[in-house]
């Protein structure tokens, strides 16, 4: 059995004008929101062998946030520069990628390819994800292989405004 976990990156900041959008920082909400939800992801005692990131630094910042909550090192993280805003087919590409020695894979990545992955993946799967939202999924194979998967399990949805 294979987990994925989505995540889509905290909330950042619009204040500099004269940033690109692939260097906005997160704000204070999105500073707040990170380690709240790593520490869920923590209590469920479900963190990834491997987190692919996409290169903005948004969601290098979210990263950095989860690898401190989460005492892990760098090493577990490849920011790939193609995550960047990137499409449903090439966020399918880079978890298909993903050698089967790696039992968990979290992607971080950005809306709208993000939100289209998670409902490509289950019928149930939410429609919107708010920032630093997280959805995931159990495959029950050997290989993050999408196309061959005979069954992809939502297994649980969470959002920082979530009270439960």
């Amino acid at each position: 059995m294979k987990l994925l976990t989505l995540v889509r990156h905290a909330k950042s900041s619009w204040q500099d004008q004269d940033s690109s959008d692939h260097d906005r920082s997160l704000n204070d909400r999105g500073l707040n929101d990170a380690p709240l939800m790593a520490q869920r992801l923590l209590q469920r005692g479900q963190l990834p062998d491997r987190i692919l990131c996409s290169s903005a630094k948004r969601t290098r910042e979210t990263c950095d946030i989860f690898l401190s909550a989460w005492n892990m090192q760098r090493d577990a993280v490849a920011y790939e520069e193609t995550m960047y805003l990137a499409a449903t087919g090439t966020l399918q590409s880079q978890i298909e990628s993903t050698v089967d020695d790696v039992d968990h894979l979290m992607l971080i990545a950005h809306n709208p390819g993000l939100e289209q992955l998670a409902q490509l993946l289950h019928t149930n799967a939410p429609k919107t994800l708010p920032t630093c939202a997280m959805v995931q999924y159990e495959l029950d194979q050997t290989s993050f292989a999408l196309d061959k998967a005979e069954a992809i399990n939502l297994t649980w949805y969470d959002f920082p405004k979530n009270s439960a």
